[in-house]
């Protein structure tokens, strides 16, 4: 899976660097977006406008003021004096979790999609966690089971080959690492066709397989 397969793609909802503030809230709100490219000649990305640059733009002065002359002052601010010029940007054939790695690294909450230095589209952290909902089975019915194994080859093979030998499916499943020890890895499954009764006699019986949570998940 990579970003242009889960990506907002054009047409999106932008702004130009001569629009005002008080645009830019509009547009926000109207279309329910956290995050606007700045554009120039259509698609040239040039920079990012978001909620928190939109209120940092409010001046501290403007705090005693009315909501009518506060909107005032912000009609004469220029979305180009407040935008974000430095920000971190994709492209579409990257993979999804490096993309996720980024946004964690730097703790970002979208990343413009650019073709050369085209706009194409924008990919956020609502993308990313309703994919890593998707990819843990979150709206999938079955049974939800952790388990910690040891790290080393074979451990997922064990598990899924148990698990189909009593008839259930593996539907989903992820791992973590965490702050465990460098010798061990949590693994959580989602498990259908087969009961939380038929599943744990199943796994209980696998050699230095830890069992931390098993629960049935609507």
């Amino acid at each position: 899976m990579f970003v242009k397969d889960r990506m907002t793609a054009q047409p999106l909802v932008v702004i130009t660097p001569e629009a005002p503030i008080t645009e830019a809230q509009r547009l926000m709100q109207e279309h329910s977006v956290r995050h606007l490219p700045v554009v120039e000649d259509h698609d040239r990305l040039v920079g990012l406008l978001t909620r928190e640059t939109v209120i940092k733009a409010i001046p501290w002065s403007a705090a005693s003021l009315s909501a009518l002359e506060t909107r005032y002052i912000l009609s004469k601010i220029k979305v180009g004096k407040v935008m974000l010029r430095d920000f971190i940007t994709t492209t579409e054939d990257v993979p999804v979790e490096e993309a996720a790695r980024v946004m964690v690294d730097h703790k970002l909450t979208c990343l413009p999609v650019l073709r050369q230095t085209r706009l194409v589209g924008i990919i956020t952290d609502i993308d990313l966690l309703s994919i890593a909902a998707e990819m843990l089975g979150a709206r999938r019915p079955g049974v939800r089971l952790s388990v910690l194994v040891h790290d080393k080859p074979g451990e997922m093979a064990r598990l899924s080959a148990a698990i189909a030998a009593v008839g259930g499916n593996l539907a989903a499943f992820g791992s973590w690492k965490g702050q465990l020890p460098p010798d061990r890895l949590g693994i959580v499954l989602k498990v259908d066709r087969i009961s939380k009764e038929e599943l744990l006699p199943a796994v209980e019986r696998l050699e230095d397989v830890e069992i931390l949570d098993v629960r049935i998940a609507a």
